[in-house]
């Protein structure tokens, strides 16, 4: 028993001086005017640690005062000088960890996962951009983070499977006709930039009716309900930044316009409650619809209104007759949806 003891000693000793050797330096102390691939290893690490120097293997005044800058944050002796300690130091902190992607999994989920940025992972593989791909060996860099004191360093979190639930979950959707990225994020109470970036979507709008997705942090469905086009037509003007066709400057456009001829039925692209339904000014004889959960519709210009306010409505009722009322060129319809009181583009929530 004492024999064995002995050994398990031995072990644990010899694992001991392992680790100790592990980042030995038998190298050249570095300082300034001094130039090699030793100089350049160390740029590199320390550029990618997040210090501003350029990896050309010159030993100037900018590598110095990165070198100061790490001394600084690890709690070394501050010099400028790369001697043992120090390049030990930097080697450890840059020794980099391994991710292999799996599915489900984005850039900025693996940045969650290990207290990173996408930024720095991006950095560390060379990406040009944030498309990721199943099987691909990622390196996980170590973050610079802010000390108690206002002093940096650098720690990377390793997240066990009891603490993934900080890990958005994931569902697989299947795309329904009529559905957009921006109702699908409403639906599942999350927002359309988390969608995005869990399956790599370049143009979160561009999505096909049967194509399946990964949702995160999937909650509640049915928030909003699926949306129909209000009037059948041309788009004679859509969301975002245009010439203004009358006062001829630029202006934003807050919804898209329909092109129809006056008196064509204008219908409640979803159930709600009519909150205005008046003059309103500009946007001419105009019907407001409350849906809940902080989205309403816009219906302007029209000729004729059909509701009035506090009416409950059906999705598809007609709720007005077109016209071209108010500031407008021509007969159309001005339709607008806004979240929160700001406006979203409609092509994104229509079929």
């Amino acid at each position: 028993m004492a024999n064995r003891n002995f050994s398990i000693s031995i072990v644990f000793l010899s694992l001991f001086f392992l680790g100790s050797s592990l980042f030995a330096y038998e190298g050249r102390i570095l300082k300034r005017s001094m130039e090699g691939p030793d100089v350049a290893e160390i740029q590199k690490t320390l550029n990618m640690l997040g210090y501003e120097v350029a990896v050309d293997g010159c030993f100037g005044l900018e590598t110095e005062n990165a070198v100061r800058s790490f001394q600084r944050d690890s709690v070394l002796k501050v010099d400028g000088i790369l001697g043992s300690e120090t390049i030990k130091a930097i080697r450890s902190f840059g020794m980099n960890q391994l991710h292999q992607v799996r599915r489900g999994e984005s850039l900025s989920v693996l940045a969650l996962r290990y207290g990173s940025t996408v930024v720095d992972i991006m950095k560390a593989n060379d990406l040009t951009g944030d498309v990721i791909y199943i099987g691909q060996e990622l390196v996980i860099p170590f973050t610079r983070v802010k000390r108690e004191g206002g002093r940096g360093g650098f720690e990377r979190r390793q997240v066990s499977r009891e603490e993934s639930i900080e890990i958005p979950a994931l569902i697989t959707y299947k795309v329904k006709q009529g559905d957009s990225a921006y109702l699908i994020a409403k639906r599942f109470n999350i927002t359309v930039s988390a969608i995005k970036a869990v399956n790599n979507l370049k143009d979160p709008a561009r999505l096909l009716a049967g194509q399946r997705i990964l949702i995160p942090k999937a909650t509640e469905e049915a928030l909003v309900p699926v949306f129909s086009w209000p009037a059948q037509g041309l788009i004679s003007s859509g969301y975002g930044w245009r010439m203004h066709p009358i006062f001829k400057n630029r202006q934003f456009h807050g919804g898209i316009d329909i092109a129809v001829p006056t008196g064509t039925n204008v219908r409640a692209a979803a159930p709600g409650r009519v909150i205005q339904a008046k003059d309103m000014g500009g946007f001419g004889l105009g019907v407001v619809i409350d849906h809940g959960n902080q989205v309403t519709t816009w219906y302007g210009h029209n000729s004729k209104l059909l509701v009035k306010r506090g009416e409950l409505i059906t999705s598809g009722q007609i709720i007005a007759k077109t016209g071209n009322t108010g500031v407008s060129t021509g007969p159309h319809l001005d339709f607008r949806i806004k979240v929160n009181g700001k406006t979203v583009n409609p092509l994104h929530w229509l079929p």
